[in-house]
């Protein structure tokens, strides 16, 4: 059968494929008028049989049906029908190229059918290439229009589900940006206050002064009406620490928020409740920052104050100072008013014998809230969180994030409430300061809860946890290790039970199926169907293990030494006084005759306390500074990975991750990258949507993914494990572990330290040396260290101030 004209079957091919005759608009996405064309010379050239398997895979390679294959099939035999016959009926010859009577088709045909491969192979136009780069997606424009027409094929989405789910998420997205823009509003309202939230004020006449806590059926929703929590239980014992813990975005923030505003029905309002934040972005005010830490406890102020409208209608005398009355000044004052009363028994009226009253009740509330002693205990709690003296009288205004955060750690712990909630406390801490927190809060005299990714620190301070799963709060006695522990082995039970339920009841199936038909068990089976049904009533729900999530960085290829070596290294950022020319005392210099060096195996952990240099000496080993003296050598083939607490704040939250990531990586293609994310759970909508939409557990495995990518032979990572939950942290501690190259951390994280580190280096002074000991003896160095240096800023303070 010869072939039609090729312009015939292009109109064929086009009266299926192209919406009314239009060359850019086809009935799928991805062809158009070339395509058209591309096909019919195709079939021009090999002729008609089998079209359908000519052209369907091409066809549905661009998401084409069955349907619309066959029709085009049947489109281009009716064209061959048309206007192929040679009107003798016969129909079965064909006419050779010189005109004579030829051979039977088929022998033709492959004759024809090698040449015109021959020709392809060895004398291509520049169009026959382009439309063969074309087909294969070889072109990278033409890829991500064949990724698209993948999608389509191999989506069972409709497009109507499709057009939706883009509705919703410009919707959520809209969501997103209002909820952000408010946010930045109450941001901008806060500032010039104290960097701490603000504790509502018990109501002591209500209750019992019962100091447990318990509250039933309690129920918690976000705004949009998801439930968080169903039928909760609220079990907070006086003087317990209770870990909260759960996966990020279970709702743990939302039920401290809710507790501390007296938002949960039932709860008593006699206690003092803070919830302390995990971010706090107010630019503070110009008020010191001892201050701001005294001025954070509005019931002592609220107190003072009233202390000062008594005194002035009882005797007209100003307040007694802003730290309230000292133990011998109270006594001596209401002895004096008392007498003075007496005196004046009979012109005294009853508001003078009520103010009285009411001043002895302020006093005696001062004195429980340690008034007297305000600034010391606020100076030993800064001091402890590594603020100096000229810091803690400085402006809270100059510090930054951070600093300002430890600001509201620093006030929530002299406020002392009598249910203390810490969110993330640590993340913003050095090591040394964590430290502190740790033995300060183990013998905290309220109740405590605490919500940290930081399982040393778990251990170290909780008494109780309990955990956040399923909408459900379950409570464990014991540190998070023995939480782990008992979860598991209920987990275990629970499965034992389910399959000794599921064996007794295959068991008895077994006995029905065998003698369903014998007469002479008939009530032997009758009773077995019963007591299945009966158990299927009463079976254990089955037990659904989840996968530990675990993901690989790639093993470097071997370098030679040196990889990183540090000769002599001293770095300082203001060496010289820029305006004077003087030059800065080398002793006072940031980091002085620094050496050491990183090879594949290196596993070292930088320790040392905010400011001391760490971070400077992680740039000087990425070249991100030039050192002033010595030298820095490394290996031309070097890659460094660098993994930080803001490596998921790097990407455009605009974009989706696989445009953050062809974005960083531009030698890659979509497909891959897609694949590449897969790995890290980044799969299907989630590669696509915008990551403004994702959790911040997603954005991390994102940040990793890109880690990955880049096949480091040395891992520099600081404070990698902010911002995580448990499950990733222990994803990156185990794909750490297993990595072949070079790592340096820098991490507050005493679990993380202590399973990926195998040489800690102390960065202190301007030194940096190698610590001869284990961790757990460089934390008791620490913990003296920083006891002698609180006792020290307490009395420097104190010297200061008078």
């Amino acid at each position: 059968m010869a072939a039609p004209p090729e312009e015939e079957l292009r109109s064929a091919l086009a009266s299926v494929l192209l919406q009314d005759g239009d060359d850019a608009q086809g009935v799928v996405d991805g062809i158009d008028g070339d395509i058209v064309d591309y096909l019919a010379g195709m079939l021009h050239d090999s002729g008609l049989e089998d079209v359908e398997d000519s052209i369907g895979p091409f066809l549905e390679g661009y998401g084409c049906d069955e349907d619309l294959v066959k029709a085009c099939g049947d489109a281009v035999l009716k064209c061959n029908n048309g206007g192929g016959d040679d009107g003798d009926g016969n129909g079965g010859h064909v006419t050779n190229g010189n005109g004579d009577d030829g051979a039977p088709q088929g022998a033709v045909k492959l004759k024809q059918g090698i040449v015109s491969m021959s020709s392809a192979l060895t004398d291509q136009s520049e169009a026959e290439i382009d439309a063969t780069r074309y087909m294969w997606g070889q072109d990278n424009k033409i890829a991500a229009m064949t990724n698209q027409a993948r999608d389509a094929h191999d989506s069972t989405v409709s497009a109507k589900d499709k057009r939706k789910a883009r509705k919703e998420l410009e919707a959520a997205r809209r969501e997103y940006e209002a909820k952000m823009a408010l946010l930045e509003a109450e941001e901008e309202g806060d500032a010039g206050k104290a960097s701490v939230s603000n504790m509502v004020i018990p109501d002591y006449r209500s209750g019992r002064n019962e100091k447990d806590i318990h509250v039933r059926n309690v129920s918690l929703s976000l705004d949009n009406g998801t439930p968080l929590l169903d039928d909760g239980e609220l079990k907070f014992a006086h003087r317990r620490r209770y870990g909260l813990v759960g996966k990020n975005g279970v709702g743990k923030t939302t039920l401290l928020k809710a507790i501390a505003a007296f938002e949960v029905e039932g709860m008593p309002r006699h206690h003092r409740i803070l919830h302390v934040r995990q971010e706090i972005r107010a630019a503070g005010g110009d008020i010191s920052v001892l201050q701001a830490v005294m001025d954070a406890d509005v019931e002592r102020n609220t107190l003072i104050e009233e202390e000062k409208q008594l005194l002035q209608r009882l005797e007209g005398e100003g307040p007694t100072g802003d730290g309230g009355p000292s133990g011998a000044s109270v006594k001596a004052k209401l002895d004096k008013l008392k007498a003075k009363s007496k005196e004046e028994a009979d012109g005294a009226d009853d508001s003078f014998n009520a103010d009285l009253k009411r001043l002895d009740e302020v006093y005696e509330r001062l004195q429980v809230l340690g008034s007297d002693t305000a600034e010391s205990r606020a100076s030993t709690i800064l001091s402890g969180l590594q603020f100096t003296p000229s810091m803690q009288s400085g402006p809270t205004s100059a510090l930054s994030g951070g600093w300002r955060m430890r600001v509201a750690l620093a006030a929530a712990l002299f406020i002392e409430p009598d249910l203390l909630m810490l969110d993330e406390p640590t993340n913003h801490l050095d090591l040394e300061a964590v430290l502190w927190l740790e033995s300060y809060l183990q013998s905290y005299r309220h109740t405590l809860i605490v919500v940290s990714h930081d399982r040393s620190f778990l251990n170290e301070v909780c008494t109780d946890t309990i955990e956040f799963a399923k909408r459900k709060l379950t409570y464990y006695k014991g540190d998070y290790d023995t939480y782990v522990r008992t979860s598991e082995e209920n987990v275990k039970n629970l499965m034992r039970v389910y399959q000794a339920y599921q064996d007794k009841r295959a068991h008895m199936m077994e006995f029905i199926t065998r003698f369903r038909a014998a007469a002479n068990r008939a009530k032997q089976v009758q009773s077995r169907v019963k007591a299945v049904e009966k158990m299927d009533l009463e079976a254990p729900e089955p037990v659904v293990v989840e996968q530990l999530w675990r993901f690989a960085i790639p093993n470097p290829e071997p370098l030679g030494r040196p990889i990183i070596a540090i000769d002599d290294v001293s770095f300082d950022y203001a060496a010289v006084d820029e305006a004077t020319g003087a030059k800065k005392p080398k002793e006072d210099w940031i980091l002085q005759s620094v050496n050491f060096g990183v090879d594949l195996d290196s596993r070292i952990g930088i320790l040392g306390p905010n400011g001391a240099g760490k971070s400077t000496l992680l740039n000087l080993i990425m070249d991100k500074l030039t050192p002033n003296r010595g030298s820095i050598s490394r290996n031309g083939n070097l890659r460094i990975g660098h993994f930080t607490q803001h490596s998921a704040d790097k990407f455009d939250l605009q974009l989706s991750a696989v445009e953050n990531m062809l974005n960083s990586f531009d030698q890659s293609d979509d497909q891959a990258m897609r694949s590449f994310l897969g790995r890290f759970q980044i799969q299907n909508t989630d590669a696509l949507k915008p990551m403004m939409m994702l959790s911040g557990g997603q954005k991390s495995r994102v940040a990793f993914a890109s880690l990955a990518y880049q096949k480091p032979h040395v891992i520099i990572m600081d404070e990698p494990t902010n911002h995580l939950d448990m499950e990733s942290i222990d994803a990156l501690v185990e794909a750490v572990k297993d990595f072949r190259g070079g790592l340096i951390v820098v991490s507050h994280d005493q679990h993380f330290i202590t399973n990926t580190c195998g040489e800690l280096w102390a960065v202190g002074g301007g030194k940096v040396t190698r610590f001869r000991g284990d961790f757990n003896e460089y934390k008791k160095e620490t913990l003296e260290r920083t006891a002698k240096q609180v006792a020290d800023s307490v009395k420097s303070l104190s010297a200061i101030n008078n």
